[in-house]
């Protein structure tokens, strides 16, 4: 049955990188880096990124086929209620992220992920951030990227995502859509937070925080 369900989400995202790119011809050009990995087991790989549009998953699908990751997406538990959306959740192998008890079975799900060299990839912020809540560029970031880092000392490719919001904006139920040559272009830039023994959560999450944000071409002052 494990090795049934590996299958069936190494699938599911085959099939959804395959057709984003297609979606993508009306939508917006995809500028993504180029990201060397290796998972290792016993302490895997954590994708960290900002999150500003639903836009952001078939993005991320396009990039973890580019990087050769099958990765399992962190996604908010109600979103699994839903029955089409739930299902395709699954199919996915997302993990329901919540709060109290949730919390605490997606994080043991999480930390056995990473022993056996698996990827995780989360949205440390918790929820699309509107531009008037992230007058900074970056909204506040959860604690939870930095417990599931500090657990194994997991690596984190920090990935930084712009204007998914202008091709989708929050709000909308659909894209929206452009001609062919007028598309706004959507950037992923990355790079490899390496995460020493003995680091703290909190220490973990403040330079994701550090991190992401000179991605973004944030400053201090801006």
């Amino acid at each position: 049955m494990l090795v049934r369900g590996v299958r069936a989400h190494r699938a599911a995202l085959a099939i959804c990188s395959t057709l984003a790119p297609i979606a993508f011809l009306v939508i917006a050009r995809v500028d993504i880096d180029e990201a060397n990995l290796e998972s290792f087991k016993g302490r895997g790989v954590i994708i960290a990124s900002n999150h500003r549009s639903l836009l952001d998953f078939f993005v991320g699908a396009v990039a973890f086929r580019r990087w050769g990751m099958y990765p399992r997406t962190f996604v908010r538990g109600d979103f699994f209620d839903r029955p089409l959306l739930g299902r395709a959740l699954r199919l996915v192998g997302a993990i329901p992220a919540g709060h109290g008890r949730s919390a605490v079975v997606a994080l043991k799900r999480a930390h056995q992920i990473l022993h056996d060299g698996g990827v995780i990839t989360i949205a440390p912020e918790g929820r699309i951030v509107p531009l008037s809540q992230r007058p900074s560029g970056l909204g506040e970031l959860e604690r939870g990227v930095g417990i599931m880092s500090a657990r194994y000392a997991t690596p984190i490719l920090l990935a930084a995502i712009k204007n998914t919001d202008q091709a989708w904006p929050l709000g909308r139920r659909t894209p929206m859509l452009h001609l062919p040559w007028n598309r706004p272009t959507i950037t992923v830039a990355t790079r490899l937070l390496d995460v020493q023994v003995g680091m703290t959560s909190t220490e973990i999450t403040a330079k994701v925080a550090q991190g992401l944000s000179s991605l973004l071409g944030i400053t201090p002052d801006s």
